[in-house]
């Protein structure tokens, strides 16, 4: 009973840490869309510097998890659990990766006037990735499978604005094809962390049935 106890009481500590890395990759997606919108370069910096926070959260979750598997033995769905919180963990440190990685762009774009279309479609892109990571986030709490399942229908929105971008290239003039170009690399990290959401749906799948999703 004891063992149990112990077991359960480190499980419930890994997943209050999975929780707390969540709200901070949910906060550094929006602090970079501000970024963006502004081309603000001191915000931008923070973001990369601030990408320490995820890097500790995800090596106290793996130390962690790892622990548990080899002292506990889990099995059935607290085995499962431990392994798609390990992964989970990952995918959210990735985002932070591509929110460093959008920041970058963000201090090459200084000098740069970004278009009305243009600030439009990322903010929707910043909104609908954001509100994505949080719905996955959720549907993990939830442990609801039907939930999950809904991250894909609105991932084909993200994509279908990733494309806005794609075949803009064609339309625009000399000067502003540069921007274009630039901007067309931030949209695809931007659909990537939307794609890291709908990899973490599909966690919550395994995780609750056992069975994995193709």
């Amino acid at each position: 009973m004891e063992g149990r106890k112990f077991f359960h009481e480190h499980l419930d500590e890994l997943y209050q840490e999975l929780v707390r890395m969540s709200n901070v990759a949910v906060e550094t997606v929006e602090r970079t869309g501000r970024a963006f919108a502004r081309l603000d370069r001191a915000l931008a910096e923070e973001v990369i510097e601030g990408d320490d926070v995820l890097d500790a959260c995800i090596k106290t979750i793996e130390e962690n998890g790892i622990e548990l598997l080899a002292t506990q033995a889990p099995v059935a769905i607290d085995l499962r659990t431990i392994l798609v919180i390990m992964r989970v963990a990952h995918h959210l440190e990735r985002v932070g990766d591509l929110c460093v990685n959008i920041s970058k762009a963000v201090l090459n774009l200084e000098g740069y006037t970004l278009s009305p279309w243009i600030l439009e479609n990322m903010d929707e892109m910043f909104q609908r990735s954001g509100k994505m990571l949080v719905r996955s986030m959720e549907a993990f709490k939830r442990k609801d499978v039907a939930m999950a399942e809904e991250l894909t229908v609105m991932d084909d929105t993200v994509d279908r604005i990733n494309r806005t971008f794609l075949t803009s290239t064609d339309k625009e003039s000399e000067e502003e094809l540069d921007l274009v170009i630039r901007v067309v690399m931030v949209a695809r990290f931007l659909e990537r962390v939307a794609d890291h959401a709908v990899d973490i749906g599909e966690d919550v799948h395994y995780m609750v049935t056992g069975e994995f999703v193709d």
